[in-house]
């Protein structure tokens, strides 16, 4: 049989008696964001007798942290494995055996990252224990910022994804809807610390989230705007947000990969400016663009496979009467001109409450955009 201590009591290792028994530490951390990716450890000791099977939330600040195996009469060998949980599923796991020995304390450590997905991976070392290691560099889940960096990622038209995409606001102008997807968020992910449960797509160029919408059509809160002047004031992204309408194929929803890894696209095929004809003309527009959601990172990107329009939209199709960005429902912390590309104020400190990538002037060409919490 084999005992161990609680998560919490191991951070207090450091009063532990000068001459220590026989026993062996796990100590675990992960590159993963936490509570986002990981919000649980399960750990599975195996050994002589029934294994040992404990569960244990945990936070942010809870990692790295250790828990205690002592072992029961003529126990040495031990199989000791590490996973960790989102929503009750395995996302990633370690394991690797431990002997005990006689008046030792021995560590035996586990870093879960991505190569743990789905596992399991070996521990990263095993040796005597002094104290906590250093903490590994970790994923953020954005509870304060999202930070927009240059990106290879490829961007997809989800309309072309599938051979039935789910599809809303065919031909549509001044309109918000729900997302048509079950479950509306298809799988976990967090921004700006809260967890997607529903989201809603506009006409013109955003995507709200939250369970309201977020009623940020022209006729209620006017042209688009800044990030840092009040106007949107829903959490959300904005690919886009101009005056538009949509063209004959709308707004296109597609999820690909498997869990963990799954993406969801949202693409507005064939958009145009708003104006009293249909989609189709030259002048008008032919915009189409794309957001895609990233399970696990909860990375946000963004990207442009067609901006295009004749005189008089020329550098329209380009942005110059365009937002786009990320943003949260909190206060702004800072003007767009004090706001940097890290999401925070000039003082490197300060939140933003948004992410700008460029309001109302010129982008030629349009980069893929990617916004990653921090």
């Amino acid at each position: 049989m084999i005992r161990a201590a609680t998560f919490a009591l191991m951070l207090l290792a450091a009063c532990r008696p000068e001459d220590p028994a026989t026993e062996v530490l796990v100590t675990v951390d992960t590159t993963l964001g936490v509570p986002c990716a990981l919000d649980t450890l399960r750990f599975e000791i195996a050994g002589q007798g029934d294994p040992l099977v404990e569960e244990i939330p945990i936070t942010a600040a809870d990692l790295p942290g250790s828990v205690t195996l002592l072992p029961g009469e003529g126990l040495t060998d031990a199989t000791v494995t590490v996973t960790g949980l989102r929503d009750g599923l395995a996302l990633a796991s370690a394991s690797d055996s431990v002997r005990f020995d006689d008046q030792q304390s021995v560590e035996l450590r586990f870093v879960l990252d991505r190569t743990c997905m789905p596992g399991p991976c070996p521990a990263v070392g095993t040796g005597g224990f002094i104290g906590l290691p250093e903490p590994v560099a970790r994923e953020g889940c954005g509870e304060q910022r999202y930070a927009s960096v240059p990106s290879t990622f490829a961007i997809r038209d989800a309309c072309g994804l599938s051979a039935t995409p789910a599809r809303v606001l065919i031909s549509s102008d001044e309109a918000e809807v729900s997302s048509p997807l079950v479950p509306p968020m298809p799988f976990p992910f967090s921004f700006y610390g809260t967890r997607v449960d529903q989201l809603w797509v506009g006409t013109n160029g955003y995507i709200g989230f939250g369970a309201t919408a977020p009623n940020a059509l022209i006729s209620a809160v006017g042209a688009p705007r800044s990030l840092g002047e009040d106007g949107f004031a829903a959490a959300g992204v904005l690919p886009f947000w101009d005056d538009l309408k949509t063209g004959p194929q709308g707004v296109c929803l597609v999820v690909s990969g498997e869990m963990p890894n799954r993406l969801l696209w949202i693409t507005w095929k064939e958009a145009c400016f708003t104006s009293g004809a249909p989609c189709g003309n030259a002048a008008q527009g032919r915009l189409t663009f794309s957001v895609a959601l990233e399970e696990t990172t909860n990375r946000v990107y963004v990207g442009y496979p067609e901006m295009t329009a004749t005189v008089p939209n020329v550098d329209r199709a380009k942005g110059a009467f365009a937002t786009i960005g990320v943003t949260n429902k909190a206060a702004k912390g800072c003007s767009a001109a004090m706001c940097t590309s890290e999401g925070t104020c000039a003082d490197g400190v300060t939140p933003c409450g948004y992410t700008e990538f460029s309001s109302r002037r010129i982008v030629d060409p349009f980069p893929v955009v990617e916004l990653r919490p921090r």
